[in-house]
C-alpha cells in the first residue's frame, strides 16, 4: 500500500543521511554503553538521538517511526533519570528497535507501507520500561510542582497538539546548575520562508535551546512543529545557565534562519552573525515567576524585535574572525551531491591528465628536435602551469571523492556483538584510524572483504571465555580495526588476540576435503600452509552455522582484493592471535603506474604492487624445473617474461640483458622479465568492455597521452597463468 509523506524530493536525501546518522550513532553508543554504564555524557548522546529522529519522522507525518523512537525515547529516559538500569537485555531490546527504526527509514525511500510489526517491539519497550521502574510515588500535586513541564504550559495554553505530545524535558548542564545560577531568556527567531523544510528548522532550534537548558515556553509548541506545518516566526522562553555567547553560537549555525534576537540582543540578521555580546546579562530568576506555583501565564512572553533595537552590526570584515561566524560559514557551505556527478568530474578530470601527459611527450620531444626559443620558453612554461592545475584539480576532486574509512568500521562494534553472543563469547572491537580517507570506490570493494576477516576472528580466532581463562587470558577477547596512510596507500588491518592459525591444522583439512594431497600437503611450509586458508571450500569448523563453516568466505576476501589490485599478508603466532594485513591503492579511477615495454607493446603495472626494479644479465637468469629463476641478495626468486605470457617475440638485442619487476603479493615476490622501462605515468583507468571481456593477466586498459593503449597488467592474473 502506497503511504505519502511531507518530504520534497530535494529534502529526501538529507532526510535518510541525517536518519542514517542517528541510528548508526545509536548503534554505537548502546554497545559502548553496555560496558561504561556510569558515562551519563553517553545516556545522553543515545538519548538525543532518539528524540532527533522522532523529531524528523515527526516532521514528515511518519506516524508508525514516531511511536517506535518515542517508546524507545522513554526507556532510555528512564536510564537517564536512574531508574533503569542498564543490562545486557535492555541494549539487545533497545538494538532490536533500531534494528525495525531502519525498516522503517526504507518506507520513506519505497513510499510504501512494509510488513513490519512494530505492536511486538512497542509493547516489549513499554513492558521493560515499566518493570524496571522503581516504586511509583504519590503524585505531586500541581501546584506543589516546583516547575511545569513543556508539554503542561502549552497544554494550559491550548498550544500542544494532542494529550500526549513528546515530552521537552531533557537534562543539560543548565538544568543541573543550581536555580540561582539560573537566568530566563526571550529567544525569537524568523525562518527565511523559501528556505527548505522551515519546520525542520523550527525543530532544530529547538533541539539547540534543549541543550543550552530548559524551555518553559514555546510557539509553535512541539505538536505544531511537528504536522510539518510552515514556520515562520519561533519563539521560546529558556532558563539557562549556559553563557550567552555559547547559546549564541549553537542557535547562528542553523540553516535558512534570517533573524534571531536573544533578549531583544539580535545575534543573526540577514543570515549573518551579529558578534555584540549584551551588556549585562538578564536578572536571575527562579522560574517563570520566581514562585513554586507559577503557571505559564507567569512566564514572560517572548517579544519581537523591533525597531528600537540597539543592538550594532558589526562590519563584514570583523564578524568573519568570530568562531560563530566560522561556524555558521561551515555549515552553509558543507553541501550534498549526487555521486553520479563526482563521477562524471572524475572522468572529466580523467580525461585532462591524458592530455596533460600528451603536452608533456610533446614537449620532450620539441626539446630533442628543435633548439629552445622565446616561443618555445612559452609554450612550455604553460604546458607546466596546465600540469601544475591539472595535478591540484585532481587532488580536490580525489579529496572530494573521500570517505573515512570510519564509516565502515562503524558497522562492525554491532555486528561483532550480535555474532559474539550466537557463540558464546565475549568480544571487544576497539578501532584506530577511523578518520583515514578513502575513495568511495575503495570502500564499496572493501566491505565484504572486511565483513568475512572479522566473522573468521569471531568464529575461528578467539576462544570461548573458559579457554581464555585457562590459557591465562582475560576472559574478553580483542578484534582491533586499525586503518593508516602509508607511502601513497591505505593499509587497512584486522588483529585479533586469539589463538591463533594452526597450520598442521589447514593441511589435515585440505587433505581431507581433497583439495591437496598429502604428499603435497607434507612439502608445504609453514607460510604455504597458513596461505591454504584462503583456497575455496576450505573450513576447520567443525560444523557449519550461520557465520562460518562453508568454506566460502577467505577465498571471497582473496578475490576481491586482487580484483582492485591489492594484497593481504598473514602474522599469526599459535596461542597469541592473528593479523590480517591489507594492503590497496588510494583510488580505482587513477592508478599510479610503471609503464613497461614488451616488444612493441606498452603494459601498465601498478606502483601499488612494485618493491623494486632489477636489470638482469642473461647469465642472471637460471632455470629451475624449467622455469627461470634469479638470485636476489641471496634468496631465489621466481621470474615470469611477459613476452612468453602474452606471446610476443623478442629480438637478438634485447636478449642480451633484462629489466625485471619485482611485485610482491602478501609473502611471495615474483620477478616480471620486460624488455624495458619507460617510466611512471598516472594512467586513467578503461575498463575493457562486454565486447571484449575478461582477459587473463589484463585487468584494465588505459589510454597514453599520444593516443596508444595500454594494458593494466593484472599481477595475481599473471601468477595463475604462470602456475606461480
Amino acid at each position: 500500500m502506497e503511504i505519502i509523506f511531507d518530504i520534497s524530493e530535494d529534502e529526501l536525501p538529507i532526510f535518510l543521511a541525517e536518519v542514517d546518522e542517528h541510528l548508526q550513532m545509536l548503534d554505537d553508543v548502546l554497545i559502548r554503553l553496555e560496558r561504561e554504564e556510569s558515562d551519563s555524557e553517553l545516556v545522553q548522546t543515545v538519548f538525543r538521538s532518539a528524540h532527533t529522529i522522532k523529531g524528523m519522522s515527526g516532521v514528515i507525518g511518519h506516524r508508525r517511526m514516531t511511536d517506535l523512537t518515542h517508546a524507545l525515547e522513554t526507556l532510555l529516559d528512564g536510564v537517564r533519570k536512574k531508574s533503569i538500569q542498564i543490562s545486557t537485555q535492555m541494549i539487545n531490546l533497545c538494538l532490536e528497535a533500531v534494528d525495525r527504526l531502519r525498516l522503517l527509514r526504507e518506507e520513506v525511500v519505497t513510499a510504501q507501507v512494509s510488513d513490519v510489526d512494530i505492536d511486538e517491539i512497542l509493547q516489549a519497550l513499554k513492558d521493560f520500561t515499566e518493570g524496571k521502574k522503581e516504586p511509583t510515588l504519590p503524585e505531586v500535586p500541581k501546584s506543589k510542582k516546583k516547575k511545569a513541564s513543556a508539554p503542561e504550559l502549552q497544554k494550559e495554553q491550548n498550544l500542544s497538539g494532542s494529550e500526549d505530545s513528546p515530552s521537552l524535558e531533557t537534562t543539560s548542564p543548565a538544568q543541573a546548575a543550581s536555580v540561582s545560577q539560573a537566568r530566563t531568556l526571550q529567544i525569537h527567531a524568523k525562518i527565511d520562508p523559501n528556505g527548505i523544510a522551515s519546520a525542520a528548522r523550527a525543530f532544530q532550534l529547538m533541539m539547540a535551546l534543549q541543550d543550552m537548558g530548559e524551555i518553559q515556553f514555546m510557539i509553535p509548541s512541539q505538536a505544531q512543529i511537528e504536522t510539518s506545518a510552515s514556520v515562520n516566526d519561533f519563539a521560546a522562553v529558556l532558563i539557562s545557565s549556559e553563557p550567552f555567547e555559547k547559546i549564541s553560537a549553537a542557535l547562528t549555525i542553523i540553516s535558512d534562519v534570517d533573524e534571531i534576537s536573544i533578549d531583544g540582543t539580535l545575534v543573526l540578521t540577514n543570515g549573518l552573525p551579529v558578534v555584540k555580546a549584551p551588556k549585562k546579562d538578564s536578572p536571575v530568576q527562579s522560574g517563570p515567576s520566581g514562585k513554586n506555583g507559577g503557571t505559564p501565564s507567569d512566564a514572560p512572553k517572548p517579544n519581537v524585535p523591533g525597531a528600537n533595537n540597539s543592538a550594532a552590526v558589526e562590519p563584514a570584515n570583523e564578524r568573519r574572525n568570530t568562531d560563530a561566524t566560522h561556524g555558521r560559514r561551515s555549515a552553509d557551505m558543507t553541501v550534498r551531491t549526487n555521486v553520479e556527478r563526482l563521477n562524471s568530474l572524475m572522468n572529466l578530470v580523467g580525461e585532462l591528465i591524458t592530455d596533460r601527459n600528451h603536452l608533456q611527450q610533446i614537449r620532450s620531444r620539441l626539446v630533442v628536435e628543435t633548439r629552445m626559443n622565446g616561443n618555445f620558453e612559452q609554450i612550455s612554461e604553460t604546458i607546466t602551469h596546465l600540469g601544475r592545475i591539472t595535478d591540484q584539480l585532481q587532488e580536490e576532486v580525489m579529496r572530494i571523492r573521500m570517505l573515512p574509512v570510519g564509516s565502515v568500521f562503524s558497522k562492525f562494534p554491532r555486528s561483532v556483538r550480535d555474532m559474539s553472543q550466537k557463540v558464546g563469547k565475549l568480544i571487544d572491537v576497539v578501532i584506530h584510524g577511523e578518520e583515514t580517507e578513502m575513495d568511495r570506490s575503495m570502500i564499496e570493494e572493501i566491505n565484504d572483504p572486511l565483513i568475512h576477516l572479522i566473522r573468521n576472528s569471531v568464529d575461528h580466532g578467539i576462544e570461548s571465555p573458559q579457554d581464555r581463562l585457562a590459557a591465562g587470558k582475560p576472559e574478553r577477547g580483542t578484534i582491533t580495526l586499525t586503518a593508516r596512510h602509508e607511502q601513497g596507500r591505505i593499509i587497512l588491518t584486522v588483529e585479533d588476540d586469539g589463538g591463533g592459525i594452526d597450520g598442521e591444522k589447514l593441511r589435515k583439512s585440505a587433505v581431507q576435503k581433497g583439495l591437496i594431497t598429502a604428499e603435497e600437503a607434507a612439502g608445504l611450509t609453514e607460510e604455504q600452509s597458513i596461505d591454504l586458508m584462503f583456497m575455496a571450500g576450505l573450513s576447520t569448523a567443525q560444523k557449519v552455522t550461520d557465520i562460518s563453516g562453508r568454506g566460502v568466505g577467505l577465498d571471497i576476501v582473496n578475490t576481491n582484493i586482487q580484483r582492485v589490485n591489492g594484497s593481504i599478508r598473514i602474522e599469526t603466532k599459535l596461542g597469541q592471535g592473528t593479523k590480517f594485513q591489507i594492503i590497496l591503492p588510494l583510488t580505482l579511477a587513477i592508478v599510479p603506474s610503471l609503464l613497461v615495454r614488451v616488444n612493441q607493446a606498452t603494459f601498465a603495472i601498478p606502483m601499488v604492487m612494485i618493491t623494486e626494479t632489477l636489470r638482469l644479465e642473461q647469465a642472471d637468469i637460471k632455470y629451475v624445473y624449467r622455469k627461470p629463476v634469479t638470485l636476489l641478495r641471496g634468496n631465489v626468486l621466481s621470474l615470469i617474461k611477459l613476452a612468453d605470457i602474452f606471446n610476443h617475440s623478442q629480438s637478438e638485442e634485447q636478449k642480451k640483458y633484462h629489466f625485471a619487476v619485482v611485485v610482491q603479493s602478501g609473502k611471495q615476490r615474483v620477478g616480471l622479465i620486460v624488455d624495458s622501462l619507460i617510466g611512471e605515468e598516472e594512467v586513467v583507468v578503461k575498463p575493457l568492455g562486454a565486447f571484449i571481456g575478461d582477459i587473463p593477466g589484463i585487468s584494465s586498459a588505459a589510454i597514453l597521452g599520444e593516443g596508444q593503449v595500454a594494458l593494466i597488467v593484472d599481477v595475481f592474473g599473471l601468477f595463475k597463468l604462470a602456475g606461480i
